[in-house]
């Protein structure tokens, strides 16, 4: 099967290409072939595209399996001024759009469409448990994601198989929030953020590939699921958890008032945002999570492992 992922050479974007080339015909559809062909395996195609418009790169779209558009800006790339808050947004939207108006010209159309979308469309609920049947929170990553999932619609109107993940804390250990959670322990300075009782919902990367591709080969699969283990914890539980790991102590919290200062509303809605996710519908269907315990997932990763000297 042909498959076409934008965002190729993001974190889940690379872990993603690199699994699905063992059994599927992969393409990576990327502004910078040069940064992808030094990230991606030798056995994905890799073709230059503009999100902006549509200038003949469309056509490596055509007769594919399924395109999974994991296109977006960073979100913590660094504090959500305006212009960073507008570039998130956009940089999600118009990849959707785009995408959208290639398959209208398409006389053989994908069979599945994947949109990313996250948790945060949720928004900060405290201790509600939460699954693809709640309703929509508040804040401006549920604003990004509403706009995102808006585009499921157009696509299922194109009679596309159309899919959204609602994705959590990705944990991985070559890249994503991981390796930046686990440099204060490093110098014995680490410990939860805020009161530490906001829910944490993560997943391991390894889960995350699995997942999408668990969603492309399952014909019958359609609409929302939430990408995230079956154990959320509690902030607090994970950083001992994590310290536990490294064998390091978890005795310095940071205060909420002090990421509020450093990172502004992105503090608020990433990192003392409380999301207690289930994913139900995933585990309905018949995915098994390899990595659903937090340890476990932590002590199969070796640069985790390395940090225990």
């Amino acid at each position: 099967m042909k498959l076409a992922i934008t965002g190729a050479t993001g974190f889940i974007g690379r872990a993603l290409c690199n699994e699905l080339i063992k059994g599927h015909n992969v393409i990576a559809l990327t502004r910078n072939p040069e940064k992808a062909s030094s990230l991606l395996d030798k056995a994905v195609e890799i073709f230059k595209w503009n999100p902006d418009t549509l200038d003949g790169w469309e056509k490596c779209l055509e007769n594919s399996g399924a395109v999974v558009n994991l296109a977006g800006t960073n979100l913590a790339f660094g504090r959500w001024t305006k212009n960073v808050r507008t570039e998130i947004l956009n940089s999600r939207v118009t990849a959707s759009r785009i995408l959208v108006s290639a398959m209208k010209s398409f006389k053989a159309r994908p069979k599945v469409v994947i949109l990313a979308s996250a948790i945060g469309f949720y928004g900060s609920r405290g201790d509600e448990l939460l699954d693809e049947g709640s309703k929509v929170g508040y804040g401006f990553l549920s604003k990004v994601c509403q706009e995102i999932e808006s585009y499921y619609r157009e696509f299922e109107a194109l009679g596309l198989r159309s899919v959204i993940i609602r994705t959590g804390v990705v944990l991985g250990a070559n890249g994503g929030a991981l390796p930046k959670m686990m440099m204060p322990f490093k110098f014995y300075i680490g410990g939860h953020w805020g009161s530490g009782n906001q829910w944490m919902s993560w997943i391991s990367l390894a889960d995350e590939v699995a997942a999408i591709k668990f969603l492309i080969e399952n014909a019958n699969l359609c609409g929302v699921f939430n990408l995230t283990s079956p154990g959320p914890l509690r902030n607090r539980q994970f950083f001992q958890i994590l310290a536990g790991v490294l064998k390091k102590p978890c005795w310095l919290p940071i205060p909420a008032f002090a990421l509020k200062i450093m990172f502004g509303q992105m503090a608020s809605e990433l990192f003392l945002a409380s999301q207690r996710v289930y994913p139900r519908k995933l585990i309905d269907s018949g995915f098994k999570f390899e990595q659903a315990e937090l340890i476990n997932a932590l002590e199969s990763m070796d640069m985790v492992l390395s940090q225990k000297e």
